[in-house]
């Protein structure tokens, strides 16, 4: 279906306004045109059909604005008009006969209420868009004040059918791998598919991707939108929050929201999503549970034919009689069992009064056994020897060559404070710490040092230089001015508050001067341009007789003309090379070797 405004209309809509005069639109004509195409774009000179073709002509029901641009038309085709055909609708001036607007539609059929059939009712509507539009019809009446029980009839049926879904789906139903979140590195993909969120069913068309996620969850957000003149859907996005909740947003459109997948703080995905319809998961439910109570028994006839084989007829005690045989039983204990046949051995013997014997003889100590010779029948102090455990401290007298050895030591001879070894005999693994804090490790075995290594700490914010081309090792960063999140990175966030590391690439690191006075005025962080020492020179007035009289940067060049000293026919030239007096480059720099500055950021 295709729709324009007409030249013509463009044409009197200007005459009209030049004249002071309102705009008017007070009629649709309906036609059926032969052939008509309602696909291909409608000429804006068209005029009126041929009147052969025109069936039907009906005034302007109502009227109303829209915006202050645009303004409604309104016909309704009751059930006393018919039997007709139509495919196309105009909207004209009826005393002028100016067509405003023309509409080519596919073939409708309007039928009256006749001979026992019903009719059918029609219901056209023009939007007409112009600058100026309200001001130029005179229209005042919103369109709101006649199309509101329309409407809100069909919101009503929107909103049945939501709730009927709901009935249907739950809260929200998923189907297949639809709305899953993959991950990929940093890289997290949200899966196109359909589903059902708050009774709307919503398709997402193409897979969505998400970058580093982290304590977060991803929700599926669905809202049914559209206008007066628009086809009403489910529009669908992707967001990312905490904790969401249904919401209405400023356009008053309602939004049902339902986390598919949370995000923990290393990134890893626990999917949320909830599958297949009500009747899909009451059927699954079902299906478990008939799983879990599978048993097999024995049907009646086979119960009675395993009996006959096994048991010949005749009498037999009672039920009666054979549970009062049971019973008596089971009072009385077995003289040879010696009360191995006592079933709760902790019963009898609290029944009989010799729990705290019990416990006692449970918690004693043979009485013949010692520690380091001392006996155990009453309490003891017990020291480091005997036990065989060391002194709490060991004072050694030097730390040759750092060949330390034992468990534990103190004091500050040789500069070491502390250390600690973990290991008996032939290997061994030892922790020092020395009087400036820093901490060496070695690993020793029978033969003497294999390893030895010092531990320096870095802290975080703290930038130094790789010199390699291997990885960046973790917990690192390039200083290349990168941005980064406070949540992931709390300790990085105290040092750099503006959330971004230094971006030190080509540069030279020069100390803070902090009142030294050679390069004062500089505050920390802050970039220097380039900038070389004065360069000077002189120049005189060169005679072959005099000789060079240039100096530093200058040299000249002499050429005699050929007359006497001095009398002026010689010619000079004066060139400047900096590079007679320094080196140079296309740019000032010291000695230098290129490296990568980097920040630990973890």
């Amino acid at each position: 279906m295709a729709s324009v405004i007409t030249v013509d209309f463009e044409k009197w809509k200007a005459q009209q306004a030049a004249a002071g005069k309102p705009v008017v639109l007070d009629e649709f004509v309906f036609a059926y045109v032969p052939d008509l195409d309602p696909a291909l774009a409608i000429n804006r000179d068209e005029k009126l059909p041929a009147e052969s073709h025109i069936v039907h002509r009906q005034a302007v029901n109502k009227t109303g604005l829209a915006s202050e641009n645009a303004v409604a038309y309104s016909v309704t085709l009751g059930t006393e008009a018919g039997h007709f055909d139509f495919n196309w609708i105009g909207l004209i001036n009826k005393a002028s006969g100016i067509i405003g607007m023309i509409t080519h539609a596919s073939t409708q059929k309007k039928i009256k209420t006749a001979n026992g059939l019903q009719g059918n009712v029609l219901t056209r509507s023009f939007l007409l868009e112009f600058d100026g539009a309200a001001k130029e019809t005179a229209i005042t009446t919103t369109a709101e004040t006649w199309q509101i029980d329309f409407t809100a009839r069909l919101s009503g049926i929107d909103e049945m059918q939501r709730l009927i879904n709901a009935d249907s789906y739950g809260e929200a139903a998923f189907f297949g791998d639809g709305f899953s979140v993959v991950r990929s590195g940093d890289q997290y993909t949200v899966k196109k598919g359909l589903a059902y969120v708050g009774g709307l069913r919503g398709e997402l068309v193409f897979d969505q991707t998400l970058n580093r996620l982290r304590d977060t969850r991803v929700y599926a957000d669905f809202s049914y939108q559209g206008n007066l003149v628009s086809q009403w859907k489910t529009v669908v996005r992707v967001t990312t929050a905490n904790d969401l909740k249904n919401y209405i947003d400023a356009a008053g459109y309602p939004h049902y929201v339902f986390a598919v997948a949370g995000v923990d703080g290393h990134g890893d995905v626990m999917d949320l999503r909830i599958k297949g319809s009500l009747n899909d998961r009451d059927i699954s439910a079902i299906h478990q549970e008939i799983d879990s109570m599978k048993r097999e028994y024995a049907t009646q006839q086979a119960l009675e034919s395993g009996l006959h084989g096994k048991q010949s007829k005749g009498d037999y005690a009672t039920n009666a009689a054979l549970t009062v045989v049971s019973e008596n039983a089971n009072s009385r204990l077995a003289k040879n069992q010696h009360g191995a046949d006592i079933l709760n051995k902790n019963e009898f013997v609290k029944n009989i009064g010799l729990v705290e014997t019990v416990e006692r003889a449970r918690n004693a100590v043979p009485n013949d056994r010692k520690i380091n010779g001392k006996s155990l029948l009453s309490d003891i102090n017990l020291m480091a020897g005997d036990v065989g455990a060391c002194h709490q401290t060991t004072y050694m007298t030097a730390l040759p060559d750092r060949h330390y050895s034992g468990p534990f030591s103190c004091g500050r001879e040789n500069g070491w404070a502390k250390g600690v070894s973990i290991g008996v005999g032939g290997d061994t693994g030892q922790i020092w710490i020395d009087a400036d804090a820093q901490l060496h490790t070695r690993f020793l075995n029978a033969n003497g040092a294999v390893e030895q290594k010092m531990t320096m700490g870095i802290p975080i914010g703290a930038t130094i230089e790789w010199h390699s081309a291997a990885p960046i090792p973790a917990g690192y960063e390039p200083n290349e001015g990168r941005s980064f999140r406070a949540a992931d990175y709390p300790e990085l966030a105290k040092i750099f508050p503006d959330l971004k590391l230094p971006d030190d690439r080509g540069l030279f690191k020069r100390g803070l001067d902090r009142g030294r006075g050679l390069d004062s005025g500089r505050s920390l962080g802050s970039v220097q341009g380039d900038a070389i020492r004065n360069i000077t020179g002189s120049l005189g007035n060169p005679t072959i007789e005099s000789g060079s009289n240039a100096s530093g940067a200058f040299s000249y060049r002499y050429k005699a003309g050929g007359r006497a000293a001095g009398a002026g026919g010689g010619v000079v030239s004066w060139t400047f090379d900096a590079s007679r007096v320094v080196p140079t480059a296309n740019e000032n720099r010291p000695v230098n070797k290129s490296v990568i500055y980097i920040t630990r950021v973890k």
